[in-house]
């Protein structure tokens, strides 16, 4: 409940607000970063503070005011976000043709992201042309797309008592594609990261996935041979298989938070490409013991059914519709004959 007090006088009006304390707001939030050019002005390169979420930590923008215009480059940070409610967010950026230092030096690059509660996706792509960055030290060309999902779940079951302590472990299905082709070469980079990163209950951030190409090297994920579902070689990696969580602490009956970050960047020529990737495919809950428990019931702040979040719907092909009409219709008739022998 709110209470509005609105007073105007000399053309200045000012609103009283008092409010209820709001419950946790679900949200939702997708970046596309893109930042490119000679620079010139700044020393030091970090990572934009609306992705500190992230466990990455990458040479991005310049350390001065904005990071891009302020340290001679080209560029956007920009940020969509939706809080509470159903549906998908995206965003997107691009870099036309951007000056490196010396024609035809130049760098372009898009950066992709989308957003709903169980499901994010995220694409990076990146391009240098001419001669390379020429050495450089401060020219900048890379992307970033990201995303985020924020949410608030409360588990139940008939078997275990509301207060009682338990843990829970969730299940991403991941699949997307990184190229950094071409040999090695002075002044002409390439490289890839993608990342799945989680926050449960407000605890610290954990890595559940972490791949990596780079130029002249084979993909990796998470700093090994990829597994089972993968396909790497050099300056390639492809695939998609399963990712769990670590077990984790939860009170059963009592809400937790959780956010899920995806993030893919590419530096130099190079591309990320996870936009219909990580998608929650199941959450698994355990008493105290971490004995499984199957019969539980999830409900979540954004009305975001988790338990089934990682379905599909088989859509029956054209003709399997004909023919289950055809079938339907002669049952419809044989009845009908049957009727009209036993009358």
């Amino acid at each position: 409940m709110s209470f509005h007090i609105r007073s105007i006088g000399f053309g200045l009006a000012v609103s009283f607000v008092m409010s209820a304390p709001l419950a946790a707001q679900p949200k939702l939030e997708a970046f596309a970063n893109i930042v490119g050019g000679a620079g010139g002005s700044c020393g030091t390169f970090g990572m934009p503070s609306q992705l500190s979420f992230f466990t990455v930590s990458l040479p991005f923008l310049g350390g001065t005011g904005n990071g891009i215009s302020d340290c001679g480059y080209a560029g956007a940070l920009s940020t969509v976000s939706q809080n509470g409610g159903i549906g998908k967010i995206t965003n997107a950026q691009s870099l036309g043709p951007t000056a490196l230092g010396g024609s035809p030096n130049s760098y372009q690059g898009t950066a992709n992201s989308s957003a709903s509660y169980g499901s994010l996706g995220a694409s990076a792509h990146s391009l240098i042309s001419g001669d390379g960055t020429t050495g450089n030290p401060l020219a900048l060309f890379n992307s970033i797309g990201a995303s985020t999902f924020s949410d608030f779940i409360t588990a139940s079951s008939p078997l275990i008592a509301n207060l009682s302590s338990g843990y829970v472990r969730y299940k991403f299905a991941i699949d997307g594609f990184e190229t950094a082709l071409g040999a090695q070469r002075a002044f002409f980079f390439g490289d890839t990261y993608a990342v799945l990163d989680l926050q449960h209950n407000a605890g610290p951030t954990y890595e559940i996935m972490n791949a990596h190409t780079t130029r002249g090297s084979n993909g990796t994920i998470s700093n090994r041979p990829p597994p089972s579902g993968w396909t790497s070689s050099t300056g390639s990696l492809s695939g998609g298989s399963t990712f769990f969580s670590v077990f984790l602490p939860f009170t059963w009956g009592t809400q937790w938070s959780l956010k899920v970050g995806l993030l893919a960047w590419s530096y130099g020529t190079a591309e990320a490409n996870f936009l219909n990737s990580a998608k929650v495919s199941g959450i698994d809950l355990f008493d105290a013991n971490q004995n499984a428990v199957t019969n539980f019931t999830l409900t979540s702040a954004s009305g975001t059914d988790y338990q089934r979040v990682g379905e599909t719907t088989t859509v029956p092909e054209p003709s399997t519709l004909v023919l289950s009409f055809v079938s339907l219709c002669a049952l419809a008739v044989g009845r009908q004959i049957v009727r009209r022998l036993n009358t």
